[in-house]
């Protein structure tokens, strides 16, 4: 696949470029990737403007979310903290280095869970686990709802992710997060809506501690991620940011 990829890139990408007057993308890091694959393009006019607009969600779809008792009991959650890692099992998502951090934690009624496909690191990453780390494989529907629920903390150390949804989902659901700094949500930091880390065992440790040792603080971060994702991350705000795009650049044309 990465290789069609970069057949299809070396042949296509630069004639596409020759065509738009403007770049939109999903976060900071991108729109700087692709000012310095610039001038491969063979551009030698750059459009007047760029502009950073992200992904959004539905808020309804996380507002009612599905009683979590049949889900924790099918799961053996008990009734300790859940730290939730959703998205595949892959290396650039470091469960890896999650599940080495968690276990580190001496707090016997905590749970990790992990809930996304295997892409070729289950049978690497299960043999770090201890018995609190539970491998639920892939989850859709209710389901999937009821692991968002069910957590109390978001995880996330990948190394490299565009712009997560499975973290705006769950900030959308009240949960703080724990994000890498290759998660691209810097806005978590700003609005204290949980903590960014790079992803290294030990200091995920430290941020889960701290995390997992504090409800109080728990429940000031979930808040403030809800708020950020209603404040941002909608999609009728992203609509707006990008009907205001277009009609700009009509607007520019006519001229």
């Amino acid at each position: 696949r990465s290789r069609v990829k970069a057949i299809w890139d070396k042949l296509f990408s630069p004639q596409i470029a020759r065509r738009f007057d403007h770049i939109a993308a999903l976060t900071q890091d991108e729109l700087q990737q692709v000012q310095a694959l610039w001038p491969s393009f063979g551009r030698r006019r750059i459009p007047a403007a760029f502009s950073v607009i992200p992904n959004g969600i539905h808020l309804a779809d996380f507002t009612n979310l599905p009683d979590t008792a049949a889900f924790r009991r099918q799961w053996h959650l008990d009734d300790g903290p859940v730290v939730l890692f959703m998205g595949r099992l892959h290396a650039r998502k470091g469960v890896d280095k999650l599940i080495q951090a968690f276990t580190q934690i001496d707090m016997p009624q905590a749970r990790l869970l992990i809930v996304g496909p295997d892409e070729g690191m289950l049978e690497a990453v299960r043999p770090l686990a201890d018995n609190r780390v539970i491998f639920t494989g892939y989850l859709d529907g209710d389901d999937r709802l009821a692991a968002l629920a069910a957590a109390d903390i978001f995880a996330l150390p990948a190394v490299g992710e565009g712009l997560s949804m499975a973290a705006l989902e769950a900030m959308a659901c009240g949960l703080p997060v724990l994000l890498s700094p290759g998660c691209n949500l810097p806005e978590v930091a700003e609005c204290h809506a949980g903590i960014i880390v790079e992803p290294q065992a030990d200091l995920l440790a430290e941020a889960l501690n701290t995390l997992l040792s504090d409800t109080a603080l728990r429940q000031k971060m979930g808040q403030a991620a809800r708020q950020l994702v209603e404040e941002r991350f909608t999609w009728e705000q992203i609509a707006r940011q990008y009907v205001s795009l277009y009609s700009a650049l009509l607007a520019q044309k006519n001229n």
